[in-house]
């Protein structure tokens, strides 16, 4: 699995405009897994947005995003995506949408295994 982690929400923030209309997109995959996606951090976000009086009109959860057929959509909702993935699931939403301004909420670290124990170890570190 891909390991992820959460930039922090002041990076996120400082590339929005309080006009902006903003969508949410969450890898229900690798980054629920490693707490940095799915539908409660979505959630977590767009609540932190909302308090700072940001407009999230959207958010779309995504089984893995890194696989470009779960993507297809004709339309994201908003003028902006923030995407809760991995760099694979923000390339493929690039390249759907390459007119779009796409915010990457999260860091790619590396590729993780869990052991029989649940702990999850990083075995290889990106670069």
């Amino acid at each position: 699995m891909i390991i992820t982690a959460l930039k922090p929400y002041g990076l996120i923030k400082a590339q929005l405009d309080k006009k902006d209309k903003i969508g949410i997109v969450s890898c229900n995959s690798c980054a629920k897994l490693c707490e940095t996606g799915g539908e409660k951090e979505m959630k977590k976000l767009a609540e932190k947005l909302k308090k700072d009086d940001f407009k999230v009109v959207d958010m779309d959860l995504i089984g893995v995003p890194c696989d470009f057929d779960q993507l297809k959509k004709d339309e994201l909702h908003g003028d902006v995506t923030i995407v809760l993935a991995c760099d694979a699931g923000v390339y493929n939403l690039k390249k759907l949408f390459p007119k779009r301004k796409i915010i990457e909420a999260l860091d790619t670290t590396g590729l993780g295994a869990w052991d029989e124990k649940g702990n999850l170890t990083l075995v290889r570190k990106f670069q």
